[in-house]
């Protein structure tokens, strides 16, 4: 007995060490948008600053922070960004849920002029056409910013394949002043197994937008990018402000409970 209470502390110690620590969610493997799109400012994981865990996602834009990749150059087609894609693209007839929380600083600046574009699905092999005199290939919906709109943007297409009519409808799930100097909870969810399709959003656990997605034509694939994307920033009639957001809990899955925020025992990290 003399021997067990002497060794006692020690074998605790020794099975302490031996259990695994409770990881992590896995974070969604990711990829910059532009492959030559790496200023030191643009991204970074940033501690201490987390609507869960122990780690959040920083964006910064500053102007004239264009990139460019293989067949396409954001610096010669009025545009600036920092952005990621998330390398999980998944197929039409599927019900696919989105979450992400963002935080705006408290001296955060949009234009009036020139949208930012801060989430957005898009589609593989969909339909093409063109939009203010440039190429386009509209995706399904935008998360923008203008003024004091914080808005849904969804993309109502007509027309021929290869050059394609885009309509746009808009929602209004917040304004930017009640964005800042908080974390803000989003989770979309795309609903393509049901004609017509749904498109929905919900704010802070309370759904905010509804959208009857009646899509026509077929993408190979659907997929989902994040972070500061500005367009047509010469309508700015200068140089567009610094734009810095946060953003942490980004998740993927099938249903509300497994990707929104306040479901979760663990971050994302």
């Amino acid at each position: 007995m003399r021997l067990f209470n002497l060794f006692a502390p020690l074998l605790m110690a020794l099975l302490m060490t031996a259990l695994p620590e409770r990881a992590d969610a896995q974070r969604l493997p990711v990829e910059r948008s532009m492959k030559f799109n790496t200023t030191d400012h643009g991204f970074a994981k940033v501690k201490g600053f987390s609507r869960l865990g122990k780690r959040a996602q920083r964006f910064e834009v500053r102007a004239g922070d264009c990139g460019w990749d293989d067949g396409w150059s954001d610096c010669d087609n009025d545009r600036e960004r920092s952005e990621l894609y998330v390398k999980k693209d998944w197929r039409a007839g599927t019900d696919q849920w989105i979450a992400f929380s963002i935080y705006l600083p408290e001296d955060f600046r949009t234009s009036s002029r020139v949208r930012t574009t801060v989430g957005q699905v898009k589609m593989k092999g969909g339909p093409t056409g063109f939009t203010g005199g440039y190429p386009s290939e509209p995706g399904v919906f935008q998360m923008e910013m203008l003024g004091n709109r914080y808005f849904l943007r969804v993309h109502v297409l007509s027309g021929p394949f290869d050059n394609v009519r885009n309509d746009i409808k808009d929602y209004n799930p917040a304004s930017i002043s009640e964005l800042r100097g908080k974390w803000t909870d989003f989770v979309v969810r795309l609903n393509t197994k049901t004609a017509p399709a749904t498109l929905e959003v919900f704010k802070n656990g309370t759904r905010v937008a509804l959208h009857n997605y009646n899509q026509n034509y077929a993408p190979k694939a659907y997929y989902f990018k994040y972070g500061i994307y500005r367009s047509f920033v010469s309508q700015h009639r200068g140089p567009m402000p610094t734009q810095v957001v946060f953003f942490d809990e980004v998740r993927m899955g099938k249903s509300y409970d497994k990707v929104a925020v306040e479901k979760q025992r663990r971050g994302v990290d």
